[in-house]
């Protein structure tokens, strides 16, 4: 549904953005269609989508202290918990979910990084020192995966990544991975551990929990730690908890939009640092202007692209 809507105002501690591009992901398709967080219906009778975007400041309100009117900006958490998404021009937020968008960087790329990168960055680098440690990234074709290869790699990990068939493996190992393995391999555990010379993770990063918990359980090392960000096959894993506990395994469970504002922090300034550094590569498979938003949410749902869906708020083609 289009429509006109007052332009908000930005109270105590917000900024109005004046938006220019808008990010699709999983979880606005998910939101959309009532399933995320396994509730059945939408939480308010009117909706404005998307989470993730990018444009400049127009206007502060009382009390802003780090973003300046003006400023180039991404945007993080923008309909979490809230009517109010990025899929529109203009979008009143907490400053604390706005970081400034470098000089070098599209708008498209700065309404890509909001939920995957902040999801890959703190996943990989948020919890421990990874560098010389071995880590193994689930789904490293993904989005986000394949942005936690490089935060891993850059990080000075040594890093494995799995995927599916020739493609997966030619994203992951463009992306700066030391290994990939198939993760529909029958041997899948020897696999990886022919790629590490013998040595167990260290640090996992697992897209799907329930289908991989078995197999986490024999790669993990003493100590080591997984982080999960999501479970779709499996909904109802099954955790090998004995295997895990006499390993000492620390299992994290990662939602980006229950980052601290710390952790938030710490993960957009290291993303900052590296698009700064051109050393970053955020992939955009399509863009498309807003009045094709449904189109860009099927194509989401269809999971047939190779890296984010971007909506042109500017465009009126």
């Amino acid at each position: 549904m289009k429509g006109d809507r007052p332009t908000p105002s930005p109270g105590p501690g917000q900024v109005l953005v004046k938006l220019c591009a808008s990010g699709v992901n999983p979880s606005d398709v998910k939101a959309r269609a009532g399933v995320r967080g396994g509730s059945s219906a939408l939480p308010f009778p009117f909706v404005i989508p998307h989470s993730d975007g990018a444009g400049f400041v127009a206007e502060c309100g009382p009390g802003c202290s780090r973003i300046s009117r003006g400023d180039r900006v991404w945007i993080s958490n923008g309909q979490w918990r809230r009517a109010e998404g990025t899929a529109a021009q203009y979008i009143a937020i907490d400053e604390n979910l706005v970081f400034i968008l470098p000089d070098n960087i599209s708008f498209s790329v700065g309404a890509a990084l909001g939920i995957p990168a902040l999801t890959a960055c703190h996943a990989t680098t948020g919890f421990e020192d990874i560098a010389g440690r071995t880590v193994l990234i689930s789904g490293g074709a993904g989005t986000v995966g394949r942005l936690a290869v490089q935060f891993a790699k850059m990080a000075g990990a040594f890093v494995v990544a799995s995927g599916h068939g020739p493609d997966d493996r030619a994203r992951i190992l463009n992306a700066g991975a030391d290994a990939f393995v198939d993760y529909a391999s029958l041997t899948f555990v020897a696999d990886v551990l022919a790629e590490t010379n013998g040595l167990l993770i260290d640090h996992a990063v697992e897209v799907e929990f329930g289908a991989n918990a078995e197999h986490l359980a024999d790669l993990v090392a003493e100590r080591g730690t997984i982080v999960t960000y999501g479970s779709a096959r499996v909904m109802r894993p099954d955790i090998p908890f004995y295997k895990l506990l006499f390993k000492g395994i620390r299992l994290e469970f990662v939602l980006v939009y229950l980052l601290t504002a710390k952790e938030r922090a710490h993960a957009a300034n290291r993303i900052n640092r590296l698009l700064v550094e051109g050393r970053l590569d955020v992939p955009i498979h399509q863009v498309f202007p807003l009045k094709d938003c449904a189109l860009a949410h099927e194509l989401v749902e269809s999971g047939k692209r190779s890296g984010a869906v971007v909506l042109d708020l500017e465009s009126t083609i």
